[in-house]
């Protein structure tokens, strides 16, 4: 994560007031002399006082960095970013009007976030510089539910509290040995902190009942090293390696990356990149205790995720203004991390928790082709369309494949503003700003209707033989900004309708059961925002 420096030279200050929150912002010297400097942010919602379907949101947020170079002892800076969101869901309380199991039930969230360190950056005279940090970064989630009967007499159904915190070192040095060739290292040491307590009802009205406990810690260890080296003045060669340990199961990976960039023509370039990567899962996989698994750690030894990625890129210059890029990629996942005999895969995981023991067997593949075409901003207008086509699949520990639950198999995007100089001087300046997405549905499993009619809550049950063989209807998502901007000597205004998903596009959350119909129906829900705010900057 970065945050840029402040202006250092004179101060510059924000403030917005708008239908979803208030945002202020400031920036300057600290000491002109020193040429030390500050910036910070801060946002708070309003949106509690919407009438937003579903629920009641609110949210806020800091961003913070202190900027302060010396003369010998090179550039210090300490830095920190936080935030709360809350969401409570709207509760009917007219018992007539409950269709549905959820219509019963009350859920609250709250989640807490905060990252904050110190970095030094030394500047060595042989084009060489260190850049260190110490940080941390804590989470919280704080979620429940509970249930209401029809005499409005309420029972807990759910209460989970999980908690994340990382203690990081980072070190990088990088060397600028001539115009040609550049080489970086650098180490990071992460330790981890983690602790979950997860109960549920089993059934309606019964008794809460810890279904995941975890607590545990562990270390993430990491080195690399990269090159740069400019082979003639065609061809650029990108070439390193990078090591990682989990200290934890004393699993370690080391993967060579490499990428061949051929500067065809001025305005012609080709590249080739090959890479392995591989990550840890979250700490409650490695952490779990649930009726399954009992007191014993049965992830602990679970290896990293592995996957090897190959990309083409082809790029050409149309013009000063207008670029077209294509990239085709293919990447192989192995050694994923899986349940035995069952279509399952960490690869799909959407829940707090992990239940079951889990093997180092499964497989994925992703392959697709991204195209980008743009027109840079020129005479107030610019617009941009980008495209991408894919397929991505998996296979689970039963060794069949699947479609992943992300398979959408498109994504098109298109941007398009214009902006146009108004005012007696040309000074004042009105923007319209228009997004349209278009991506194909969710995907989700077939729904067993014998499994979900023999539950006892109806809960609905789906045919996990068939993962995500089904998939929703295409989405449309549009958002637009219209913005009038007056600027003056010492002072600008500006004036701003904002439309977020203007198109109506739903997002589906699963299947409910309706108990006046006898039916299964899609849950589903479409949000549209309309923000109007006043900025002043001064």
């Amino acid at each position: 994560m970065k945050l840029r420096n402040g202006n250092n030279q004179k101060n510059e200050n924000t403030i917005q007031v708008g239908i979803m929150g208030i945002d202020v912002a400031s920036e300057g010297p600290l000491s002109k002399k020193h040429k030390a400097s500050y910036i910070f942010n801060y946002r708070y919602s309003t949106t509690g006082l919407l009438n937003l379907e579903g629920g009641t949101m609110d949210y806020q947020d800091l961003n913070l960095k202190l900027n302060f170079p010396t003369q010998k002892a090179g550039t210090f800076s300490v830095w920190g970013t936080s935030l709360i969101d809350k969401f409570t869901s709207d509760f009917e309380k007219n018992t007539e009007k409950w269709d549905y199991w959820g219509d019963r039930s009350e859920s609250r969230d709250k989640q807490y976030m905060a990252a904050g360190g110190v970095s030094h950056r030394y500047f060595f005279n042989n084009d060489a510089s260190l850049k260190t940090t110490i940080a941390a970064t804590y989470s919280q989630l704080d979620g429940g539910a509970t249930l209401f009967n029809h005499s409005m007499e309420s029972t807990p159904y759910m209460d989970l509290d999980s908690k994340y915190t990382n203690l990081i070192f980072t070190t990088t040095f990088n060397r600028k040995f001539s115009n040609r060739f550049t080489n970086k290292t650098g180490f990071t040491y992460t330790n981890m902190f983690y602790k979950m307590d997860l109960s549920i009802a089993p059934y309606e009205a019964e008794p809460l009942e810890i279904v995941s406990q975890g607590k545990g810690n562990t270390s993430l260890i990491s080195a690399y090293n990269s090159s740069s080296v400019g082979l003639t003045e065609r061809w650029t060669l990108n070439a390193g390696i990078y090591g990682q340990l989990l200290t934890l199961n004393n699993k370690w990976s080391v993967e060579p990356r490499v990428g061949l960039k051929w500067q065809a023509t001025p305005k012609t370039t080709f590249a080739l990149a090959y890479g392995m990567y591989s990550r840890m899962e979250k700490m409650d996989v490695y952490f779990v205790k649930t009726k399954s698994t009992g007191n014993q750690f049965v992830n602990k030894d679970l290896d990293f995720t592995k996957a090897q990625h190959i990309m083409l890129s082809f790029g050409y210059k149309i013009s000063d203004r207008m670029n077209l890029k294509i990239e085709p990629y293919i990447q192989f996942l192995h050694d994923v991390p899986v349940m035995a005999d069952s279509s399952y895969s960490v690869l799909n995981r959407s829940d707090f928790y992990v239940e079951d023991a889990l093997v180092n067997k499964g497989r994925g593949r992703n392959v697709g082709i991204d195209i980008t075409f743009e027109r840079f901003l020129e005479k107030g207008l610019y617009y941009m369309i980008s495209g991408s086509w894919f397929d991505s699949r998996y296979r689970g520990g039963d060794g069949v494949w699947y479609n992943t639950k992300f398979n959408r198999n498109y994504v098109i995007n298109g941007l398009i503003g214009k902006e146009w100089m108004l005012g007696r001087n040309k000074q004042n300046i009105l923007s319209v700003n228009l997004k349209l997405t278009l991506q194909g549905g969710d995907r989700y499993s077939p729904i067993d209707l014998e499994a979900t009619m023999n539950h006892p809550d109806k809960e609905v049950q789906y045919d996990e033989t068939k993962a995500f063989s089904k998939q929703y209807s295409p989405m449309l998502i549009g958002n637009y900004t219209v913005s009038y901007r007056i600027n003056k000597r010492k002072v600008s205004h500006e004036f701003a309708v904002k439309g977020l998903n203007f198109t109506g596009a739903k997002e589906h959350y699963g299947h409910e059961y309706n108990v006046k119909t006898g039916k299964i129906d899609v849950s589903d829900n479409s949000t549209i925002l309309t923000n109007v705010s006043y900025k002043l900057e001064f």
